[in-house]
């Protein structure tokens, strides 16, 4: 026993100080007589004494004051505990795509939960464990926890989901949480490759490798070429297989529009070839669906989709101090349906409602602000504050341009295009130069595009009123200007089919403070809106998803299209350089000390009640 506030006890002192106000305190005997008369005569002297006379309430203050004292010194018990250490054990699953993958009765997921079940049934009672799902990312399923029970509950809730895995963030993850016990151990169990770990922790991570399949032919890809200026019959599908295994593969490729068959053919594959074939008879808009027969060892990526488009009119709002232009774009709208112009001065601009238009055309006019819709500036004037312009020449040629770029499409080449005026810009941040001219040896971009306050915005350093969409030789301009318009449709080109893991982010336009996403499994969950964007996350299966809304409504796909992924073939794992060690427990003895404070403040409040009921006693007893 011991006190950790030696000092405290100076307070004990206060004892002294009790003594001295008994001492000056004058009390008055209390004497029964007969006559008041006998005693008129007799000295006070006579009837005081000298001394206080120590009570029972005197020695309650001193016991309450020495206890006060005391529980000031903060006084304490030692008491020695003796126990095990139990070790902390981190149980990291792989829910990847290829989990699905199926091994005779059983799938590679159900494999790996039983092995983890069996690693929480050796525990001891000590010891701790902690749940790790892992594909696209890791997530945390629980804390460490020693209830064997509850952990095998959650090992055998764990669901597959249709992403790629990422083994090495998993065990990023799992070595950090490793760092806080040196007593400790993680079970990964996956059907990937292991990556080299070097670190001083890798012995204390332990494999386990589930599979033997390897029989699999994938889709790896689907891309369906859509210009809203063409027919459905126009519209372009390629879908590529793979053949995952080590053996030759004939496999029957279907495709289905909206569930009407929609192609057949048949394709043989060697081991790891690929074979893209091309998707005929688009007639219309709808979900396309392609799938691959017979199933194989993982049907999942058997099966792709893609989202065909409806066509829709382009509402454009052109502001042009007037001319030739507006002739030019009469021609469009009358010749492309799907093209709708109205056209208004620099004056009037500003009070024509935004929101009825899909992009905004500015020729010889830049204004004060940029617009809330994506916008095509064409040959703005060279002060204007928003495209930085160098200077201008007469008579470029344009020499080259990025291939790539949707503004590009269907153009073979533009070299004999000539440009009677044009602007140069400056490069710009998240602009990219579309089209180069050149005088003599001085190239200056002439057409740029890219993000502006987040909308999408194409700058033409040439005035389009030069060129007639009707002659031949200028057929090639208008072809950009249409790639311009759809590229600039923040609808048209927004993404309808993106890889499962991955997150998606939609602009919205319309009063709907909530919405809904049905994901392909027909699970519905509420999304607040907070402001004109949304994103959604969590795209872990594959197939089509409905986004709606009040005056909304988005479909999207989503696809694997991974090829290691789907490369389900048993792997030769390395032999590591470390071998896994066991943990294991060890004995401690721990001495704890158990302060007495609180106890004796308790006692302390027992003995006022106690000196509070003496005190009122002897009163009333000198009344009586």
């Amino acid at each position: 026993m011991g006190v950790l506030n030696l000092l405290a006890l100076a307070y004990l002192a206060t004892i002294a100080l009790l003594v001295v106000i008994y001492l000056f305190r004058k009390k008055r005997k209390t004497i029964l007589v007969s006559s008041f008369i006998p005693w008129r005569d007799l000295k006070e002297g006579t009837v005081r004494t000298r001394f206080f006379l120590a009570d029972a309430l005197f020695f309650l203050q001193i016991i309450i004051l020495s206890l006060l004292a005391l529980s000031l010194a903060r006084p304490y018990i030692t008491s020695t505990i003796k126990g095990i250490t139990g070790k902390d054990l981190i149980l990291l699953v792989d829910t990847s795509a290829s989990m699905q993958t199926r091994e005779g009765e059983s799938t590679r997921l159900e494999l790996a939960k039983a092995e983890a079940l069996k690693v929480v049934g050796r525990m001891g009672m000590t010891d701790k464990a902690q749940l790790i799902s892992m594909h696209s990312s890791p997530l945390i399923v629980s804390e460490p926890i020693g209830d064997k029970w509850k952990l095998s509950r959650l090992i055998q809730n764990l669901e597959v989901t249709d992403t790629t895995t990422n083994l090495e963030e998993g065990l990023s993850l799992a070595l950090s949480l490793l760092r806080r016990n040196s007593l400790g151990e993680v079970h990964v169990f996956t059907d990937r490759v292991p990556p080299e770990i070097n670190t001083p922790q890798a012995s204390k991570i332990r494999f386990f490798t589930c599979g033997k399949a390897s029989d699999n032919v994938a889709i790896v890809g689907l891309d369906v070429y859509q210009d809203m200026f063409k027919e459905y019959s126009e519209r372009e599908g390629y879908v590529t297989v793979r053949n995952m295994g080590t053996e030759t593969k004939t496999v029957l490729l279907k495709g289905f529009l909206d569930h009407r068959p929609l192609m057949e053919e048949t394709v043989e594959l060697t081991p790891q070839e690929d074979r893209t074939v091309r998707i005929k008879g688009i007639s219309g808009p709808g979900l396309l669906k392609v799938e691959l027969h017979p199933e194989d060892a993982m049907p999942l990526d058997n099966q792709a989709f893609a989202i065909i488009r409806p066509k829709k009119t382009i509402k454009v709002l052109v502001v042009t101090p007037g001319g030739p232009l507006e002739e030019e774009l009469g021609k469009v709208d009358k010749a492309v349906k799907e093209a709708e112009f109205l056209f208004a001065s620099p004056k009037s601009y500003g009070q024509l409602p935004l929101k009825d238009f899909a992009i905004c055309l500015f020729h010889k006019y830049v204004p004060e602000a940029l617009p809330d819709i994506n916008s095509l500036f064409i040959f703005p004037p060279q002060d204007n504050k928003f495209f930085p312009v160098e200077g201008w020449f007469r008579n470029s040629e344009i020499i080259d341009w990025e291939h790539s770029h949707p503004i590009m499409g269907h153009l073979d080449y533009i070299e004999d295009i000539w440009l009677t005026k044009a602007l140069a810009f400056k490069n710009m941040d998240e602009f990219v130069p579309v089209v180069r001219a050149s005088v003599g040896d001085s190239p200056f971009p002439v057409v740029t595009a890219g993000l502006m306050g987040g909308k999408r915005v194409a700058v033409l350093g040439f005035d389009l009123a030069e060129f007639s969409f009707t002659r031949a030789k200028d057929i090639p301009v208008l072809i950009m200007f249409l790639n311009i318009l759809q590229w600039l449709d923040s609808e048209g080109t927004a993404a309808t089919q993106v890889k499962t893991g991955t997150g998606l982010t939609f602009n919205l336009k319309g009063d709907s403070k909530e919405l809904s996403l049905t994901n392909p499994k027909g699970k519905t969950v509420k999304i607040d809106v907070s402001g004109d964007t949304v994103v959604i996350k969590d795209i872990n299966h594959v197939g089509e998803y409905h986004l709606k809304g009040k005056g909304i409504e988005r479909r999207f796909v989503a696809n694997l299209f991974d090829r290691e992924e789907s490369d389900i073939r048993p792997s030769s794992f390395p032999k590591r350089g470390i071998p896994f060690e066991e943990a294991s427990v060890a004995p401690f003895s721990l001495t704890e000390k158990s302060e007495l404070g609180k106890y004796l403040l308790i006692l302390v409040l027992l003995l006022l009640l106690a000196e509070w009921v003496l005190y009122h006693l002897k009163a009333r007893a000198r009344t009586l």
